[in-house]
């Protein structure tokens, strides 16, 4: 799970590294308490970018706080939530916005498969 994460402090070219190195487009942003607090996506390090900001700003000043997550592993709402909301990545998290676990891409094809087998 660490592979999809960053910290407040990281900057924007070391989430860049972190989405290159994880095949995904976007990192989980966790506080010091290692709550998710947010997200950050390859849009909105493009959007920074090209409105000033340097590949040596930090994350907190471009983390976008609304992100969909879920509480359990239910993969069938998983992939309706995939489907809608064109996301490649979502946290399963408990009550105090601690992971449990991260449903990512190829999570929604193995699950699509096992359906279409049956």
């Amino acid at each position: 799970m660490e592979k999809y994460c960053i910290g407040l402090d990281y900057t924007i070219k070391e989430a860049i590294e972190r989405i290159d190195a994880s095949k995904n487009r976007v990192v989980l942003v966790l506080d010091k308490e290692s709550r998710v607090i947010g997200v950050v996506s390859q849009g909105d390090i493009i959007r920074a970018l090209c409105s000033g900001k340097n590949l040596y700003t930090r994350v907190d000043s471009i983390i976008r706080p609304d992100f969909i997550y879920m509480n359990d592993r239910n993969m069938e709402e998983a992939y309706r939530v995939f489907k809608k909301f064109k996301i490649t990545l979502m946290p399963i998290i408990d009550d105090e916005f601690h992971i449990i676990d991260i449903i990512n891409m190829d999570d929604i094809y193995t699950y699509m498969e096992g359906r279409c087998k049956n």
